[in-house]
């Protein structure tokens, strides 16, 4: 069985966490013998690090035309040009989708690389499409080409499957009108949390073919020990690991401020764990250690750390080396606790038991939260404030054993939720309720 899974973004170990477990989740369900091919925004890159997968470039950004510099004709003419070669490359493009559907080959075109054509064929010899779990469909990001990849599958005609995903609110008309077309045409869409599905049924999306599971990464969970925490000797310093990001969107703050204030509370929470709890803090995140991603948490870590006072210093380290995910669910499990920014650096360290105290950026960790009833640990990093942050990270570390006892049963249920999709994934494939006709819309862009 060939199945392709598309919009990753390996190059943060989170999002190579939740391609990794679609995988191991979907080769249970449909045999070891299945045949992964995975679309990723940096292939090249990826597959340093991941030698074992099979990556190629997502396909809508190889159809997309670069900058045009023609200092004689001036910038304007530059603009309209490209445009109009984006356009031409768009009518090629749905020419070749709509070849590889009804006639079975891809064809030639002198607009499109090897590269593309390459892909459209993979694309029509797929048993599945897998669009991978994540937040990449809310607004504050550009989501048009991941649309496109969308509709692209769709014009294939092939059975497409969003995985774990936490999405919305949808604001802007357009894109309401575009995401309830492909979800109302997929063959099923995996949510995260209720608050997503809400926020699908709020753009007018009707049918059943929607379910609420957990997060992929659950599938990571190690059983052996959620099912008893290792208990600290009396005189063994307190290990602690944080994970720090950067952030722009802050709710009622410019980024500048909500950073200042965001770094503070770390700062004075890091300073209290260590001299009032003798605490060994260790800077470690799932997004470091690659200097071709454009995100490093290791650097935001070291600027936190070097503002310390200089005997909190000495007990302060930045890990800023890359992990992938079972090494990094290894490394996690030699903490006593973790407090997380990053929600998959507080997955994983949940699989391998380990408490964590999340500070939520996006709705994702408090919907999380929510289904392990830890709500009360919950931070919002736009309301994060020093003295009731410090406070909060002093009591939960008096409350290690009680928030495994209370959370391990439900990590355990989480990580049965995770592995549930592959069942049902297998059976929207041979449902008999869903309309496999594609949209006459994309019908007809594919034959204009």
């Amino acid at each position: 069985m060939l199945i392709l899974i598309e919009n990753t973004v390996c190059l943060n170990a989170g999002d190579a966490a939740i391609a990794l477990a679609i995988m191991r989740i979907l080769r249970r369900t449909f045999g070891e013998k299945s045949e992964f091919v995975v679309f990723d925004s940096n292939p090249e890159v990826a597959a340093r690090y991941y030698p074992d997968i099979r990556f190629r470039a997502l396909t809508t950004t190889l159809t997309t035309t670069p900058s045009i510099s023609l200092p004689f004709v001036g910038k304007r003419f530059a603009i309209r040009l490209r445009r109009n070669i984006d356009r031409l490359k768009k009518h090629e493009f749905r020419r070749l989708l709509s070849s590889a559907r009804n006639n079975g080959s891809v064809g030639w075109s002198p607009l499109l690389n090897k590269q593309v054509r390459e892909n459209i064929e993979l694309y029509a010899k797929a048993d599945l499409i897998v669009s991978t779990g994540g937040t990449y469909l809310v607004e504050h990001y550009d989501i048009s080409s991941r649309l496109e990849e969308f509709e692209k599958d769709l014009m294939l005609g092939k059975p497409l499957v969003l995985f774990t995903q936490s999405l919305g609110p949808f604001n802007k008309r357009e894109n309401q009108s575009r995401i309830k077309s492909i979800i109302d045409q997929a063959r099923f869409t995996l949510l995260r949390d209720v608050k997503s599905e809400g926020n699908l049924r709020a753009i007018g999306v009707k049918h059943d073919r929607l379910k609420v599971v957990s997060d992929s990464v659950f599938a990571f969970a190690d059983m052996e020990r959620l099912s008893a925490r290792p208990q600290s000797g009396g005189s063994k310093k307190l290990k602690v690991a944080i994970s720090v990001r950067d952030w722009a969107h802050f709710d009622g703050l410019s980024p500048q401020q909500g950073m200042a204030q965001y770094r503070k509370a770390i700062s004075q929470a890091v300073v209290a764990l260590v001299k009032t709890k003798n605490a060994e803090v260790t800077f470690l995140s799932t997004c470091q250690g690659i200097a071709e991603y454009h995100y490093d948490d290791s650097i935001v870590a070291q600027g936190i750390a070097n503002e310390l006072d200089a005997e909190t210093q000495k007990s302060v380290s930045v890990d800023s080396g890359f992990y992938g995910p079972d090494a990094l669910l290894k490394k996690v499990a030699d903490f006593d606790f973790v407090i997380s920014t990053r929600m998959h650096m507080a997955i994983l360290s949940l699989c391998a038991g380990v408490p964590v105290l999340p500070i939520s950026y996006e709705f994702k960790t408090t919907e999380l939260y929510n289904g392990l009833s830890q709500s009360q640990w919950v931070t919002d990093i736009s309301h994060i404030e020093p003295v009731s942050f410090t406070e909060r990270v002093l009591e939960f570390t008096e409350h290690l054993d009680e928030f495994f006892q209370a959370a391990a049963p439900k990590i355990r249920e989480q990580s049965l939720s995770a592995w549930s999709a592959g069942p049902l994934i297998q059976a929207s494939l041979s449902s008999q309720l869903h309309d496999a006709k594609i949209d006459a819309k994309f019908v007809e862009q594919a034959s204009s």
